[in-house]
């Protein structure tokens, strides 16, 4: 069994990681979904695991690829930021193009999580500007040889 952290939109804030902390302890690797995706290694060196990130719309200068396919435990995901695809069908798309179990995505700051036609779509929310009233948000994906499981994690607010 694997447990990744999936953070996107963190725009340099890596202390609200924090607020997550107790629940990402022991998480095998960070995914990051773009928009300072170099905020992806400071993120990881404090879950203390391994990290892929994705470039977004506010990493113009990041050597980070716009998609990144992750093959784990018999799942293909496909990780991007969101802003070169609008909206659900074409994430579907391009999961379906890159033969992928699962696409995930940031870009709106709005926390989602759905299946369609089988695939996983699912949207962290943001580590720094929610666009919801329920506040900063991660996910965490669960994955074994047999499932993947996700859950969208609130801060939790000291």
């Amino acid at each position: 069994m694997s447990k990744i952290a999936i953070i996107s939109d963190s725009h340099g804030s890596i202390e609200n990681i924090a607020y997550f902390a107790d629940r990402l302890k022991g998480v095998d690797a960070l995914w990051h979904l773009g928009d300072h995706a170099e905020d992806a290694e400071l993120l990881a060196n404090r879950l203390n695991c391994g990290f892929v990130c994705v470039r977004g719309n506010c990493d113009p200068f990041s050597d980070a690829p716009l998609t990144y396919t992750v093959s784990w435990h018999h799942k293909r995901i496909l990780l991007l930021h969101g802003h070169t695809v609008a909206g659900r069908l074409a994430l579907l798309y391009a999961a379906k193009e890159a033969n992928a179990d699962a696409v995930l995505f940031g870009h709106s700051h709005v926390p989602s999580m759905e299946t369609v036609d089988g695939v996983l779509l699912l949207n962290p929310g943001s580590l720094s500007r929610p666009r919801t009233s329920k506040g900063l948000s991660v996910a965490m994906l669960t994955l074994t040889d047999d499932e993947m499981k996700a859950e969208i994690l609130f801060a939790n607010r000291r």
